[in-house]
């Protein structure tokens, strides 16, 4: 996750999606151009947002979210243009002073949530905009060779650091283009949960003794991407609308003479690094579940504040729902200008959301009125 490139989204990218007006359970996207929104819609959509669809008690509980956004944006130049819109023009300075405004704003908005359009100038981001999902995974993994964990996790090596050109997926899995040079970190029981760890970028390790590391994401051997969840579709494996990551593990369980030909068309390999403490954002910032969103950063900038409607799908012990919360930018990875992808957290459950969300979803960005001069 951390220093970007990570690969979280791009199975779910090959799905078909429902237009920007999609009804979400009788909810409707609001058929609105960009740009500023009327303080009557700022007051409708302020009231709308539940903290307790996040796991929070209170509007206070995201706080600390947007602290680590804060001091993101801090540390970059003031006068910099971070976002540009022909309805907005934004400077690091600014979205500062808005993230500024809103920790002091959110502990009176439970009593009083208006406040919140009253502070806040809100601004409907380009309609039809891409949510997806991604978690942290869960492996079974030895940090010394075991038998019965045959599947070993890679630090980057030190001339990929550099620069220089690396083997490919096929050549380091099955080639032994690593093997021998104590690159390796941990070694893992599953070759599909190996897989899924590449596709989220970090995840937790769970150790023979019950202990737990987190691994995190360290950089790639630079070669170019191919979408796993693209080549089963083209191969007739699934079509568009079956595609997920509880999809693909059902086809790697039942054709494991085939894993290797399908991840061989995929060269691009991902590094890792031991940390005890995760899972870490592109920004260096622990990620929220449910608040924190990876994007794009020449479309949203790291540390960006937004509301966010959208539809949470159905998946495997969880009913669909449509989601009003707050979110802010502290990752990104390979999705292109308007996409967001949604950090559902740890777990089981986690898992399920994230390996099944796609859909469009409606996004707002509060900017404080004193930011604007107004």
């Amino acid at each position: 996750m951390k220093t970007c490139m990570r690969l979280f989204a791009v199975i779910l990218a090959v799905v078909s999606l429902s237009s920007s007006g999609c009804a979400l359970f009788g909810y409707r996207l609001p058929d609105e151009p960009p740009g500023l929104v009327s303080d009557s819609r700022a007051l409708e959509l302020v009231r709308s947002v539940t903290p307790a669809q996040q796991g929070f008690a209170a509007w206070r509980d995201y706080i600390p979210a947007y602290e680590a956004s804060l001091k993101y944006a801090l540390r970059k130049p003031p006068t910099e243009t971070c976002f540009s819109r022909p309805w907005l023009r934004l400077t690091w300075g600014q979205l500062a002073l808005t993230l500024q405004d809103l920790i002091a704003t959110l502990p009176y908005a439970d009593a009083n949530p208006d406040i919140l359009a009253a502070r806040f100038a809100w601004f409907r981001i380009q309609p039809g905009t891409l949510l997806t999902g991604y978690y942290e995974p869960l492996l079974r993994c030895s940090l010394t060779p075991r038998p019965d964990y045959p599947y070993p996790l890679y630090a980057l090596p030190p001339e990929a650091a550099q620069g220089a050109p690396m083997p490919s997926r096929d050549q380091i899995d099955h080639g032994g283009a690593l093997a021998g040079r104590g690159l390796e970190i941990a070694w893992c029981d599953n070759p599909t949960d190996v897989f899924f760890l590449h596709v989220q970028g970090s995840g937790r390790m769970v150790l023979p003794d019950g202990s737990f590391r987190n691994v995190l994401y360290a950089g790639t051997n630079k070669q170019p991407y191919a979408s796993v969840g693209r080549v089963l579709v083209n191969e007739g494996w699934a079509s568009k609308d079956e595609m997920s990551m509880q999809k693909i593990r059902e086809l790697f369980a039942a054709h494991p003479e085939r894993v290797r030909g399908w991840l061989a068309q995929n060269p691009k390999y991902i590094f890792f690094r031991l940390a005890d403490d995760g899972p870490i954002g592109s920004m260096g910032a622990k990620l929220t579940p449910y608040v924190s969103v990876a994007s794009d950063r020449s479309f949203i900038p790291s540390g960006l504040p937004m509301a966010l409607v959208a539809r949470l799908p159905e998946a495997p012990g969880l009913e669909p729902v449509v989601l009003h919360g707050m979110i802010t930018a502290q990752d990104t990875g390979t999705m292109d200008g308007n996409h967001l992808d949604l950090f559902t957290g740890y777990g089981e459950e986690a898992a399920a959301r994230a390996g099944t969300m796609r859909d469009r979803a409606a996004v707002y960005v509060p900017i404080s009125r004193r930011a604007l001069g107004l």
